[in-house]
């Protein structure tokens, strides 16, 4: 196939487009500047400048490729986030314009996080109530918006990722909590630590982005996880053990003090994102060699976590 990914170089899309690439696939990818553009080609893909508001660029490159993988998003947390929904939705309307009624598929990136937590601990699925307490929870309006593409005969799917992408020492808020435990000196978690989120190794949430290009119906969703029985203190002691550290108890305002309002409020969100329906329409069979605790103590985070052991801490 002949695939085009947006956000091919960040954390989650180069990965993508290794396995696209490994795979035999044509595979080009949406850059800013050269730097990225370089890193890209030794993967062997091609790149294609331009951002998530150059709508011509996109629109020409899906209409050169079989399939789209579109993976970029504004991350800004500062951003207004209507402006980040507005940017995206223009984005995904540029990527499907040019494959209404060919056939050929775009997958978008959602989270199991914009669905509420079961109310007896169990499992939630794709069809599960939209939050409405998560911090993020507007981002099933990005989901919505990219699915009714389905009705101008465009065959959507979308992959709802876990909080919790890791793997290959990299990810965003694996390191970030990472660095605030060295930061602080400590490793905490909330009260009790009891609630339990969801994870998937990136090489594994990359595979299904292919089996969605290739099989996925339009109008799909699916979750993307690995692991749904992780609970935050058993989180948090992996990472005091990883820098060495004392784990911690704290209540609510003191982790808002140490991590701010948003942090605590993505940590403290059951997630627990069952993948099944992955395993039964697309085939998706995670192979990750280590879970999230293991990767942290004995995997991928351990150069990290020696550099972070080595940093001055708070108070010293």
């Amino acid at each position: 196939m002949k695939i085009f990914v947006t956000g091919a170089t960040g954390y989650i899309g180069n990965v993508v487009v290794e396995h696209a690439v490994r795979a035999g696939h044509n595979v080009e990818g949406l850059v800013r500047d050269n730097n990225k553009a370089g890193k890209l080609s030794q993967l062997g893909a091609k790149p294609v400048f331009g951002d998530l508001q150059s709508f011509e660029v996109l629109s020409a490159a899906a209409s050169r490729a079989d399939a789209v993988l579109h993976l970029a998003y504004i991350h800004d947390f500062t951003m207004d986030y209507e402006e980040v929904l507005r940017i995206d939705a223009a984005a995904v309307d540029a990527l499907g314009m040019p494959l209404n009624g060919t056939g050929k598929a775009l997958v978008v990136t959602s989270g199991t996080a914009i669905v509420e937590p079961d109310p007896a601990g169990s499992e939630t699925n794709e069809d599960s109530p939209v939050s409405q307490t998560f911090v993020l929870r507007d981002r099933i309006r990005s989901e919505r918006h990219a699915l009714r593409l389905s009705e101008e005969g465009v065959r959507v799917s979308a992959l709802r990722l876990p909080p919790y992408v890791y793997g290959r020492g990299g990810s965003y808020f694996v390191p970030l909590l990472m660095q605030k435990a060295a930061e602080l000196g400590q490793s905490i978690y909330v009260d009790g630590g009891t609630l339990r989120t969801s994870a998937v190794h990136v090489d594994d949430a990359a595979e299904l982005y292919l089996l969605a290009a290739s099989k996925a119906k339009p109008g799909e969703v699916f979750n993307c996880t690995g692991s749904t029985n992780t609970s935050l203190r058993q989180l948090a002691e992996a990472i005091g053990a990883a820098l060495e550290l004392p784990v911690r108890s704290v209540s609510r305002e003191e982790a808002e003090a140490k991590w701010g309002q948003f942090l605590t409020a993505f940590v403290q969100f059951e997630n627990r994102a069952s993948s099944a329906k992955a395993g039964r329409k697309l085939g998706w069979r995670p192979q990750a060699t280590h879970n999230l605790l293991a990767d942290i103590t004995v995997g991928s985070y351990a150069e990290l976590a020696q550099q972070l052991r080595s940093q001055p801490r708070e108070g010293s």
